[in-house]
């Protein structure tokens, strides 16, 4: 059992009886919408109930699928792992669990990294994730080891790939953990994780 198998169970719990998990979810590619200055990739978006919630990956799909689909699933590649947390998003979007589900405009770009910088100043920092403005931004405080970061960010891939979800998993408890944009929201909201998106819609 991974985090994000702990996710899928709780919200499961909570759509049980509601007949939501017999839903189908419309998972599609946007190439046009903003995204988060975080994570590297393209936007795949899921549409359920007329809300939306996006994950920023390098590995999307298109599909439709039903919200049970994830309900049990070994989640073995990174593709289905991107598809359950975009549903997970667009769910948690449509049930009013999350209110960070869609990214901040451009504009925005440039006082959140400023905001996430002073936030972190000072710390020895770990990217689960590739995160390129981050890279260049803080490459001053990151470090390759997990073991002597005082704190990781999460962003994109990071939460879907094998090498990223073995880090977080290890680590959780143990190491702050700050998940970063839309793409981390729905999972964040269900597991009480810290997220950051000050300015996300």
């Amino acid at each position: 059992m991974t985090f994000l198998h702990d996710a899928i169970e709780k919200l499961e719990a909570i759509l049980e009886g509601s007949g939501c998990e017999h839903g189908v979810v419309t998972l599609s590619v946007n190439y046009d919408t903003d995204v988060c200055q975080y994570p590297k990739g393209v936007c795949m978006e899921g549409q359920f109930g007329g809300k939306i919630g996006q994950f920023v990956t390098s590995e999307p799909i298109r599909a439709n699928t039903r919200i049970s689909f994830m309900y049990g699933a070994p989640l073995k590649n990174q593709k289905q792992r991107g598809a359950a947390i975009t549903i997970i998003n667009a769910v948690s979007a449509f049930l009013c669990l999350t209110r960070k589900h869609r990214p901040c405009t451009p504009d925005c770009h440039t006082p959140c990294l400023a905001e996430l910088s002073r936030e972190v100043a000072g710390k020895r920092i770990y990217l689960v994730g590739p995160a390129p403005v981050l890279e260049r931004a803080l490459r001053d405080q990151i470090t390759n080891s997990p073991e002597a970061a005082d704190l990781f960010l999460v962003a994109g891939d990071g939460m879907t790939s094998d090498e990223g979800i073995a880090c977080i998993d290890n680590y959780l408890g143990k190491k702050r953990m700050i998940f970063l944009g839309p793409s981390t929201s729905g999972v964040s909201g269900l597991m009480n994780f810290e997220h950051w998106c000050p300015y996300g819609r």
